[in-house]
């Protein structure tokens, strides 16, 4: 996460083009390498200790962005985790509920949760101003 956090300037930079992100200083295809790069180390030490929980990878940035409002790296990074925390730690209370014998798997809550999260920002996108 540390060295993610390293690379808020050159994400800033490109939300406003790879134009613009160039004429800033950015090396616009060595960027991209080093986050795609550090986006896999990142999901397979995510997936290496909590397994595939599904949702919380596309949910959370949505939600970290709408909570926030903001398009800043710098904030949507930490905003970022802490949401995944959060909706992690509520999945994990809704799977053992108080008074039953059994516990749900997390992979069956976090679409529960996730589905209507992604479809309202796939709907509202241009409301939103998620993609540009």
């Amino acid at each position: 996460i540390a060295l993610s956090m390293l690379m808020v300037k050159p994400l800033d930079a490109m939300l406003l083009g790879d134009a613009y992100a160039a004429n800033l200083g950015v090396d616009v295809r060595r960027s991209r390498n080093r986050l795609l790069i550090l986006s896999g180390v990142l999901t397979a030490v995510v997936t290496a200790f909590c397994g595939p929980i599904a949702f919380v990878g596309m949910v959370v940035p949505h939600v970290a962005r709408l909570l926030t409002r903001s398009s800043r790296h710098l904030i949507l990074i930490p905003a970022t985790a802490l949401a995944g925390a959060a909706l992690g730690l509520l999945c994990v209370l809704l799977s053992v509920m108080p008074g039953s014998r059994g516990i749900i798997p997390i992979n069956a809550i976090t679409p529960i949760i996730g589905v209507p999260v992604i479809l309202y920002v796939i709907l509202n996108r241009h409301r939103l101003n998620l993609f540009g």
